[in-house]
């Protein structure tokens, strides 16, 4: 099962997969009206399951949680999520924007990533299977709901996934501080993908090779050359959709 926890969180697996939740786990107390919304949401979503209302000491132990998650008091257990192959990386052929992660390793910015790219409508965002974290539950609770809200692919090996997507009319856009081409500067295509760099070690050689262009962000200074992965990935979405295709 696939634990979720946290108010945001939890109601976007209701709005978008509310059959694949299994069990609802309520702190005792908490605001009146949240358990009330969540058991409203129970029955009129997936009435086979009795949500479970417990004290302090018994709802840690049933969620698995610890005092220190931001848990808001509730947290439920679903069926995994739907994680997409690099055999389906086709079926993105009518999608205008996606992002892909190369070698993003800290659950936190894969969490902002994946809430920036719900709340500006990207339609894939893409990761490497073995070389960058995981969708764990600290990943989908720092995403507030986001990780629900676009599709989400596991691929062994970026380049070659790179070069599906051209083939099927992308055009691929590595953010990397040596671009000769800021964002603002830049044309992009309908069908645009984003390639976002690992954490202080940016995009790799071979990485940046299967890109058509690389763009910056303007700004930096010696010793501070680049931002942090989820606010780079904020910046390049929020250009994109200023600037638009073209």
């Amino acid at each position: 099962m696939e634990k979720i926890f946290g108010n945001h969180s939890v109601r976007a697996v209701f709005l978008t997969r509310a059959q694949a939740v299994r069990r609802v786990i309520l702190l005792e107390g908490k605001k009146s009206f949240l358990n009330e919304e969540y058991i409203t949401l129970v029955r009129t979503r997936c009435a086979r399951i009795q949500p479970e209302i417990l004290p302090w000491d018994k709802f840690l132990r049933a969620s698995e949680l610890t005092a220190d998650d931001k848990h808001q008091g509730v947290c439920i257990f679903a069926e995994p999520r739907t994680i997409y192959t690099e055999n389906e990386l086709k079926s993105l052929c009518d999608a205008r924007l996606i992002l892909a992660l190369d070698q993003i390793t800290n659950p936190q910015n894969l969490g902002t990533i994946l809430r920036n790219a719900a709340f500006f409508g990207a339609d894939a965002v893409i990761l490497l299977k073995n070389r960058s974290t995981d969708i764990t539950p600290t990943v989908t609770r720092v995403a507030v709901g986001g990780a629900e809200f676009v599709k989400i692919f596991k691929v062994i090996n970026l380049a070659r996934s790179l070069d599906t997507l051209k083939k099927i009319g992308f055009w691929v856009y590595g953010l990397d501080e040596r671009g000769e081409k800021t964002l603002a500067q830049t044309d992009f295509a309908e069908k645009t993908v984003f390639v976002v760099g690992a954490e202080g070690e940016g995009l790799r050689l071979r990485t940046g090779k299967f890109c058509d262009v690389l763009v910056r962000i303007p700004g930096g200074r010696p010793g501070l050359e680049s931002l942090n992965a989820g606010v780079a990935t904020a910046v390049a979405l929020a250009e994109f959709f200023r600037a638009g295709p073209g």
